[in-house]
């Protein structure tokens, strides 16, 4: 499996938490404090109920694959070339189906959509990317 080194860029700290749960094996998306819906990108005001903020919350990491695409060679110019092929996943979390997060396939099974995953975070030079491979 090649491993894309794309670092998260930073401009807001929106994101951080997702990315410093990974770090410590941990899926942490976004929820509504009053209604407990669950967003995933994580939204800049909550469509349910504007006057609140969002809160983090720790999910089993476990999922089902909603889709999937194998990427063969890189259109990136310069990309490193130990970066494909690799698998990228849209899964959605157990208890937040409505969720749908990007991430790498671990492992070398053939994805199938529906497929039960559990969160492997990939090491990817200074940073960590989500990854899940099957249950």
């Amino acid at each position: 499996m090649g491993v894309p080194n794309f670092p998260p860029r930073f401009d807001t700290d929106l994101c951080k938490p997702f990315y410093e749960g990974l770090a410590v094996g941990e899926l942490r998306i976004t929820a509504c404090p009053e209604c407990g819906t669950f967003y995933w990108y994580p939204p800049e005001v909550l469509p349910c109920h504007p006057e609140s903020h969002a809160v983090w919350k720790p999910l089993s990491g476990e999922g089902t694959i909603y889709s999937f695409t194998k990427v063969e060679r890189s259109l990136l110019p310069g990309a490193d070339p130990a970066s494909v092929p690799h698998t990228i996943l849209l899964v959605e979390p157990v208890e937040a189906p409505q969720a749908r997060i990007i991430s790498l396939l671990v492992g070398d099974a053939e994805p199938a959509c529906g497929m039960r995953v559990k969160l492997s975070p990939v090491p990817a030079g200074e940073h960590v990317l989500p990854g899940f491979a099957p249950a």
